[in-house]
């Protein structure tokens, strides 16, 4: 057999035991195995007939473990990658599907750290109860999950929402905010969304979440043509308040292979005018229709979580997935505030946070 000792072996002269890395880029592609020495622990013992010796991974410990660390799951890694066989798909909110977590056990207990995002990734969101619930305390729980570095946009690391007189953002006001996802013109929009309540005391103002990977799929299997636009058709965004001007052009849904991995929908930053110069009448017609089914669904309170977020309430929100809104709320009476804060991940740290073993 040919075996690279790059690629598949582990020499100790080739490959970085710290880093796990190849050290060098060569050929090895014609050096054979000249020797085998037997297996211990999790490797096969071997040596290659250019006087290299070293070990060959035959377990998952053995790959990615350093044959001392346990190896994440094969559910989680899966779950990390958006594979939709592992993902659940809800149409109607459920017990599990709603499930709490309380943050101390989160926070104390790294298994059930990750049992909380591996069922965000399940569902798209996950809740936790009884965080800290004073001003900024947000970054500070997720410093204490481990769960950084913090995405930087153009609303800040730390988005304080609570209601303004002229607000900038659809957000900042006391009416109903349709569901949505957050920032579609972003070229890399934000994925792992925490929602955290520090006050919610007006009138109103509850919280509300959809599915749109089970919306999409049930378009996919009974109208296929108005999934054909929703995956083809690139629609334009464009956000400009007064401090800055942020564009781009992308599908509603975008696919990785067969799977439905990211939706883009935010109704108020449709970009119309664009949308009139980039394709004919007839092809707006169409997917405006698409676009419209897609929203029905996304509006349908029967396939919505519904909940009014109390102080220390967090919801983790997958942005690319769980599209999120709001009723409307009072302002204007005696006392009372509603004050979120709102911070972004990079799911690939999120995904570090599932995978990486203690």
């Amino acid at each position: 057999a040919v075996v690279s000792t790059q690629s598949t072996g582990r020499c100790s002269d080739c490959f970085g035991g710290t880093s796990n890395q190849p050290l060098h880029t060569n050929d090895y592609t014609n050096i054979k195995i000249s020797h085998v020495e037997g297996i211990k622990d999790h490797f096969l013992s071997v040596s290659w007939d250019d006087g290299h010796s070293g070990i060959v991974p035959i377990s998952e410990t053995g790959a990615y473990g350093n044959g001392y660390k346990r190896t994440p799951s094969s559910r989680y890694y899966d779950l990390s990658l958006r594979k939709n066989a592992v993902q659940t798909f809800w149409d109607t909110p459920t017990n599990e599907v709603i499930k709490r977590f309380e943050y101390s056990d989160v926070a104390d207990d790294s298994d059930k750290l990750k049992e909380f995002l591996a069922h965000f990734m399940q569902y798209g969101l996950a809740f936790l109860f009884n965080t800290p619930q004073e001003p900024d305390d947000l970054l500070k729980i997720l410093y204490n999950l481990k769960i950084t570095p913090y995405w930087d946009n153009m609303f800040g690391i730390l988005s304080k929402v609570s209601f303004q007189r002229d607000p900038t953002n659809q957000a900042f006001n006391n009416q109903r905010l349709a569901a949505h996802t957050d920032m579609p013109y972003y070229t890399q929009t934000p994925s792992a969304y925490f929602f955290h309540c520090v006050a919610n005391e007006l009138d109103g103002g509850e919280s509300f979440w959809s599915d749109t990977f089970s919306a999409v799929k049930h378009i996919r299997d009974t109208e296929p043509d108005k999934y054909d636009l929703l995956t083809t058709i690139l629609v334009p965004f464009r956000q400009y308040p007064k401090e800055w001007h942020m564009a781009g052009r992308y599908p509603t849904v975008e696919l990785m292979g067969d799977d439905i991995y990211r939706v883009r929908d935010c109704c108020f930053v449709i970009d119309t005018y664009q949308f009139l110069r980039d394709y004919d009448a007839e092809t707006r017609e169409r997917w405006w229709q698409a676009y419209r089914t897609l929203r029905l669904l996304m509006e349908d309170p029967a396939r919505t979580v519904q909940q009014k977020l109390g102080a220390g309430d967090l919801v983790l929100i997958d942005n690319w997935r769980v599209q999120h809104g709001r009723n409307a709320f009072s302002v204007g009476g005696a006392g009372g505030r509603r004050a979120m804060e709102v911070a972004y991940i990079e799911w690939s740290h999120v995904q570090n946070r599932l995978l990486k073993m203690e």
